[in-house]
């Protein structure tokens, strides 16, 4: 009886080891795509055995840094909203959705409301409107979303999200 238990576990185990190599093996294959592209498609797993140097294609998951710093109903004829950078979140993206009547001429601005203007945009009627993100960070601090309307009141919603990467704010 401890002779079955034993040649039992021996086979259980034999399996155990057997099924992740097979899998291995299957996922390092090339794959040749069914059309009329000649291109061959290579897929296979991340074969570094250094975890802390990821190399392209190495399916590694990287987890998205982002800040919500404003997120505001419009209303009146103007309105200046300010929000943070905290330090490594430099690249910037505003989203306005404009529902009113009226266009609505935006800036950012540095350190005030009457400061430098590091970003500028018009959004029309019904529109909605996502800046374009900048190039290289911007430095920490305050920062103002600057919106006017003319004689019309504005309607719509103004939210700016803070990003540690251009890629993460696409």
């Amino acid at each position: 009886m401890k002779n079955i238990k034993k040649a039992s576990l021996l086979s259980v185990l034999s399996l155990a080891v057997a099924i992740p190599l097979t899998a291995s093996a299957a996922a390092t294959t090339d794959v040749t795509p069914a059309t009329t592209d000649s291109a061959a498609v290579s897929q296979s797993a991340n074969t570094s055995t250094d975890v802390f140097a990821p190399k392209l294609g190495g399916h590694i998951i990287t987890p998205q840094a982002t800040d919500s710093v404003l997120d505001v109903r419009l209303r009146g004829t103007e309105m200046s909203k300010p929000f943070t950078i905290r330090a490594g979140y430099g690249y910037v993206k505003v989203w306005v959705r404009n529902n009113g009547s009226q266009k609505i001429k935006l800036t950012v601005t540095q350190g005030s409301g009457a400061g430098t203007v590091k970003l500028s945009g018009t959004i029309n009627p019904g529109e909605d409107w996502s800046s374009p993100i900048n190039s290289s960070a911007w430095s920490t601090g305050d920062f103002y979303v600057n919106l006017t309307s003319g004689s019309a009141d504005m309607s719509g919603q103004v939210s700016v999200r803070t990003g540690t990467t251009r890629g993460e704010l696409q």
